[in-house]
């Protein structure tokens, strides 16, 4: 790691207590050339505690140089073994007091000890006794932290002046290789000792020319035992970053090449490293960005069951291994780093979300004394969700450490819940941005992926599946709808459910959620009518939501909303795992055909990206469970519920389910209808009509009405001069003149009953006389259509006015009531005085479930009841 062979350097720390001279000179202030380090220090006091915290950038290569063992530094200076090529400086050390002495004593590099923490260690003596400088990094910004121990109290250390070598294989080095106990005894060798190793650069200047930090010192003494020195000297400036070289090279693989499918991801980045002693170092790299093609984006089926780990798990800033859980987990990393023996492992784990900062994660190794966490942040673009991850280390660095790391092996895992989706199939560049602590330009590039298997994937063939959980004729029963999407399919974007006729809805007693409430998505419980949940993701294990533990999503009964009378409002909280994306709140306008009275839901768009999470649906399920609120029609001829869905690319899928409901044959029918006349009974006379029509609950409904009124009544041709058009109709600009009467209909489905005006509308010569249109306003619009003819027996010249309503919907009606005005306006004319006639219709009314009832009842008038017959 950096700085750690320049770790010797805490050596001179040890005048600190007394705040004496202390200076540090570099041979060279070329950024990243190797240099050796001159260190004066005078002091007056003993230290029995010294710290060095090293600046940035300040690297050494402990690995260049052979390495002694403790035992071969052995107790004494005369016992020392340790070899002539792991001397790695040389200093002056003047001792006072009892052991009053002056002379000069090799620097070793030094097997660290296997603790965990010290990453490497030097070797010396001084006053005879056998000391360390034992290296360690500081978790808090990665700043190497040199520490002086073994140091004997009887010492008083009064000067150290050291030279570290830059690279101590160098020959000029040769004359000042010495042992221990040669320098107890102030000799240096008279004949030049070889390293007899390659030269290799163990000391390298930083590689950033911005101002330095400086070296920070404190250190406690045997004198003064309860008090902390603290010193600062700065190292000089680096100049010459231009000439340092920073050639990265970056690769990024798909674990799975599949189309549309989970996917991890294989990323390495090599930067070559310069060893070369009349070299310069590679410069260390200051941030890294690096961006996927468009296209790839997050699984959102990787949240299921993912945890993520916070700081305090992590152990950031901390000199501990983490203890983040197995959960959180999202990856694997190896670095191998020129100053460390072995390859450095560890793991990528999630990081804890935060406002503004959901994705993100922790890159952790603890191995070799280094506990490394560095936090990384993933930016998704929020309309197309592309992925930007980028490292740029900890603001109090201004950027990543500065240590040089020749190859970094990043791995995101795949399987089914992989963090990945893959797009289509084809080539894809994956572009990168790293930037170096030397100041020169960034280094751009752009890396091939390829995804080239199931290619056959696309479409837009949607499967649904959807009824009543008990199909019994005439009864209330929970609904539930599914509609599925397989992975390479357009996505949905709005969806219409066509319910068939009959399956109906209760809306009366129904609270409905208010406006204000309906778009923030905190409706009353009491307007709650089911519960909605969604599958999300690629692959063959999808997201659900809600997930276990989390918010259960619900749907509440609306008011007006897109032009309908009612609405179902879905409230969504988009959460998985650690992330919270927020509440989806959807609005479904719920409108009613009025010429068919068929139900279709229309859904406003659904949303496409989530805080830039692409929502890949694959399954969309309602389920509708208030009680006594979803009813079965009383017809069970085949039907089909049908859904039209548009996808985001502008595709239609319109997927279908069948449905029937069953036991029609069993319900009972028994309607009862009215007829009166009100008003002149004399032949020419034009009298009022009222029908009554009530049933009881629980039976079939009606399906249609035939009814032949008696042979005294004709329609006069004088008062159908004027009907309305359906162009007119469809505008509601029907004449006044042709607004034949009143109509009302009670339903238990509705607090209100529907409730208009009935009209003589134009048929379009489809039939020879016009309709009688009931037009129905209230919650819903109704039309109510009856045609009208005559009829008459066979040869007979008799003709009957007959009135047939072919299409009544499959809903419960208590009551329903027509009356038609008389006299001026009146439709029907009397061709004989109705007291002295017969007045009996011919009633026949069809049940949705196939019955038939047929009557002859009398017309109520205001005839004496001898007249009638």
């Amino acid at each position: 790691m950096k700085g750690l062979a320049l770790a010797v350097l805490a050596f001179f720390a040890l005048a600190t207590p007394a705040h004496a001279a202390f200076t540090v000179t570099p041979s060279t202030t070329q950024a990243g050339a190797p240099a050796d380090i001159d260190i004066h220090a005078d002091f007056a006091q003993t230290p029995t505690s010294v710290v060095l915290r090293l600046p940035p950038g300040l690297v050494g290569n402990p690995l260049a140089v052979p390495r002694c063992t403790v035992e071969d530094l052995g107790n004494q200076p005369e016992e020392s073994k340790c070899p002539v090529a792991s001397q790695v400086g040389i200093a002056e050390i003047k001792v006072g007091g009892v052991l009053s002495t002056t002379g000069f004593q090799p620097l070793y590099n030094m097997v660290p000890p296997e603790d965990g923490e010290t990453v490497a260690r030097l070797g010396f003596f001084a006053a005879e006794a056998p000391g360390f400088v034992n290296v360690r990094v500081d978790p808090s910004d990665y700043s190497v932290l040199s520490r002086v121990e073994g140091l004997a109290s009887a010492a008083s250390l009064l000067k150290v002046v050291t030279n570290l070598w830059a690279v101590p294989a160098d020959p000029a080095h040769d004359l000042d290789r010495l042992t221990p106990q040669e320098g107890e005894e102030s000799k240096k060798p008279i004949v030049p000792r070889p390293a007899g190793v390659p030269e290799k650069p163990f000391l390298s200047n930083p590689t950033s020319c911005e101002p330095p930090r400086p070296l920070v010192m404190t250190a406690t003494s045997y004198q003064l035992p309860g008090v902390t020195s603290r010193k600062e000297v700065f190292f000089p400036q680096m100049g010459g970053c231009g000439k340092l070289s920073f050639e990265p090279k970056f690769t990024a693989v798909a674990t799975n090449p599949e189309a549309f499918a989970p996917t991890g991801l294989d990323t390495e980045l090599t930067i070559p490293q310069d060893e070369n002693p009349k070299g310069r170092a590679t410069s260390t790299m200051r941030s890294a960005v690096v961006t996927l093609p468009q296209g790839f984006a997050i699984n959102p089926a990787a949240g299921d069951g993912q945890q993520a780990c916070s700081s305090e798990q992590v152990g950031f800033g901390e000199n501990k291994p983490s203890a983040c859980p197995d959960a959180a987990k999202i990856g694997s990393v190896e670095a191998d780093v020129p100053a460390l023996e072995k390859t450095l492992h560890g793991a990528v784990y999630l990081r804890t979300p935060e406002p503004g900062h959901l994705f993100r994660f922790w890159l952790v190794t603890d191995e070799q004394g280094v506990h490394l966490k560095l936090p990384a942040e993933i930016e998704l673009d929020p309309v197309t969700g592309q992925i930007k991850t980028v490292f740029e280390g900890l603001s109090a660095l201004g950027g990543l450490p500065q240590v040089p790391f020749s190859n970094l092996k990043l791995r995101v895992y795949g399987g089914p819940r992989a963090p990945l989706a893959t797009p289509g199939c084809g080539t894809y560049q994956t572009s990168s941005r790293f930037t170096p602590w030397s100041g020169t330009a960034p280094v751009e590039g752009q890396a091939p992926m390829q995804i080239t298997g199931g290619c056959g994937k696309g479409g837009f063939s949607l499967g649904l599946v959807a009824g009543t959980l008990n199909t019994g004729a005439g009864e209330f029963s929970p609904f539930t709808f599914t509609l599925s999407r397989s992975d390479g399919e357009g996505n949905p974007q709005t969806l219409a459910v066509h319910l068939p006729q009959g399956l109906l809805a209760k809306l009366a007693g129904v609270p409905l959620c208010l406006e204000a409430l309906a778009v923030s998505g905190t409706c009353s419980p009491s307007s709650r009518i089911g519960s909605i949940a969604a599958a999300a993701g690629v692959g063959g294990a999808p997201l659900w939501i809600p997930q276990p533990g989390k918010t259960p999503p619900a749907v509440y009964l609306g008011g007006p909303y897109n032009g309908a009378p009612y609405s179902m409002v879905s409230v969504v909280p988009a959460q998985a795992g650690p992330f919270d994306l927020g509440t989806v709140v959807n609005r479904a306008a719920i409108f009613v055909d009025p010429e068919t009275a068929l139900a279709t839901i229309r859904t406003e768009p659904l949303p496409q990206i989530l805080e830039g999470v692409p929502v890949s649906y694959r399954k969309i399920h309602a389920f509708v469970n208030r009680e006594n609120f979803t009813l079965n029609p009383t017809g069970c001829s085949r039907k089909t519920i049908r859904a039209t869905v548009t996808a985001a690319d502008g595709r239609i899928a319109e997927p279908t389910a069948p449905f029937q409901a069953t036991n029609c044959a069993k319900l009972p029918y028994g309607p009862k209808l009215k007829l009166s006349f009100k008003g002149s009974t004399k032949r020419t006379g034009h009298p009022a009509v009222r029908a009554t029509l009530t049933q009881k609950g629980g039976q079939a409904n009606t399906k249609a009405a035939t009814v032949i009124l008696p042979p005294a009544m004709f329609i006069d041709q004088n008062h159908i001069s004027n009907p309305c058009t359906r162009v007119q109709f469809n505008i509601e600009a029907c004449p006044q003149g042709s607004i034949l009467g009143t109509a009302k209909a009670v339903t238990p489905l509705l607090d209100q009953p529907l409730q208009g005006k009935v009209y003589f509308r134009s048929n379009g010569g489809e039939r020879e006389l016009p309709d009688i249109v009931a037009d129905l306003r209230g919650p819903f619009r109704i039309i109510l259509v009856g045609f009208v003819d005559s009829v008459g027996r066979k040869g007979s010249e008799v003709r009957r006015i007959r009135t047939r309503f072919m299409h009544v919907p499959d809903a419960p009606v208590r009551s329903f009531r027509m009356n038609l005005f008389g006299d001026k306006r009146g439709l029907l004319v009397n061709s004989r005085n109705l007291c002295a006639t017969n007045r009996r219709a011919e009633v026949q009314l069809a049940a949705q479930s196939g019955k038939v009832q047929t009557k002859n009842p009398v017309i109520a008038t205001g005839c004496k009841k001898r007249g009638r017959r």
